[in-house]
């Protein structure tokens, strides 16, 4: 035995540890949540795979599911309180408890807005008397899909419905951070997601509210960003292989091209300090792709000369449609990325030495390209931005809205 190996020991020894005990430890998470978070494998579950796959020591998930609970319940049932304190080894805390609404809760016409953000202020409150540091990740729900009788008698059309909903979740993220401090709380957006996904049926079960598998997987992915603070789209599982998170992809029939546009969703609708190049975060997306690979919104792409590059920059739910786009580059030495504007920290590139690459006066048709590189800049990348001429409903800008920046680094 080394002196190095001994002195490990000798320290564990006197702090009363055993021996493998000074090894990182995993975040011990604490699910709350219905039937949107247990099924297709449950999302608790695919957060511990993600982790793993990401290199991360394997989390400890305790999942509190009861079908159809808001979160009232999950404040106040005895046995849902009492699993704070009896489902960790005596002396462990929690990190992070996601709290999970019924679908309706968050909104007025169905539910109890008020409650919902006071059951929020309730559970977080419960697992601090446990656990002083613990950090809540609400899991913003989504809108009914398309063609379900909620429309347009209840809710008008889904975006209406969608709209309510994230309000509320980020009402009651702002409660509680408001109650335990800055950074408390952060809000998975899973429903900003679905959202640009268009609530297209396919998504759903054929009730049009439960997820099909591949939406617990965006739900997953979204809940290990507000988590970790990581972005997915850098896993890259390898999917001829056999590991833990490829089994689990495969036994719910997810492909890889599932696994590229929900990833892709995950990452955009992650919160900015996430993101690398954050646009306005709005209904407006550049996807990009290299060819044989799949095309989707994941920020971050390979190239050389000859590879087959396809760009688009699309108006999501028709918001930007008739809006005039340009599509904008910025090449740069890699480390040296241009600064965001002063005045809209949503554009990203240098004004002062960027190109127009494409430009249309309407997005009735995505504005791209599909095209051979026919140079490469070894040391360099490029750095991509769609700007359509049209107020954000997210950043409140009058004059414009942005894509997330897409970076092509030459090989």
């Amino acid at each position: 035995m080394n002196a190095a190996r001994r002195l490990v020991l000798l320290f564990a020894g006197l702090l009363g540890l055993a021996p493998g005990a000074l090894a990182q430890a995993g975040k011990n998470l604490l699910f709350y949540g219905n039937s949107y978070s247990q099924r297709n494998g449950g999302v608790g579950d695919l957060v511990r795979l993600l982790a793993i796959e990401a290199g991360l020591p394997a989390p400890t998930i305790v999942k509190r599911y009861v079908s159809s609970a808001d979160l009232q319940f999950h404040a106040t049932d005895s046995a849902q309180v009492a699993a704070i304190t009896t489902t960790l080894p005596v002396g462990q805390r929690w990190d992070y408890v996601v709290m999970q609404g019924q679908s309706l809760e968050a909104t007025a016409a169905m539910g109890d807005p008020a409650q919902f953000r006071a059951a929020a202020l309730q559970i977080l409150g419960n697992v601090r008397n446990h656990s002083p540091q613990a950090k809540a990740v609400l899991y913003q729900t989504w809108a009914r899909a398309v063609g379900h009788f909620l429309y347009p008698g209840t809710f008008a059309t889904p975006r209406v419905m969608h709209d309510e909903i994230r309000a509320n979740y980020l009402l009651a993220r702002a409660d509680l951070n408001a109650a335990y401090g800055a950074g408390a709380a952060g809000n998975a957006a899973v429903g900003d997601g679905v959202a640009l996904l268009g609530w297209q049926p396919s998504y759903y079960d054929p009730d049009l509210f439960h997820p099909l598998a591949p939406m617990t997987l965006l739900a997953g992915m979204s809940l290990f960003t507000s988590i970790y603070g990581l972005r997915v789209c850098p896993l890259e599982p390898n999917f001829a292989g056999n590991g833990a998170l490829v089994s689990w992809l495969n036994g719910l029939g997810i492909v890889k091209a599932d696994w590229d546009r929900m990833a892709g969703l995950a990452d955009l609708c992650a919160a900015r300090s996430v993101r690398p190049f954050a646009g306005s975060g709005d209904y407006l997306t550049l996807a990009s792709g290299v060819a044989p690979g799949n095309v989707s919104t994941c920020g971050e792409r390979d190239i050389g000369l000859g590879s087959v590059l396809t760009l688009e920059v699309q108006s999501r739910n028709g918001v930007y449609t008739n809006a005039p786009v340009l599509l904008l580059v910025n090449l740069f030495a890699n480390g040296a990325p241009p600064v965001p504007s002063p005045l809209w920290p949503e554009l990203r590139i240098d004004v002062g030495s960027m190109l127009v690459l494409l430009q249309a006066p309407t997005l009735q048709q995505p504005l791209g390209f599909t095209l051979p590189v026919p140079f490469r800049f070894p040391g360099a990348s490029v750095l991509v931005q769609g700007i359509a001429f049209a107020p954000s409903s997210a950043t409140g800008n009058a004059q414009l809205t942005t894509t997330d920046g897409c970076v092509l680094v030459f090989q």
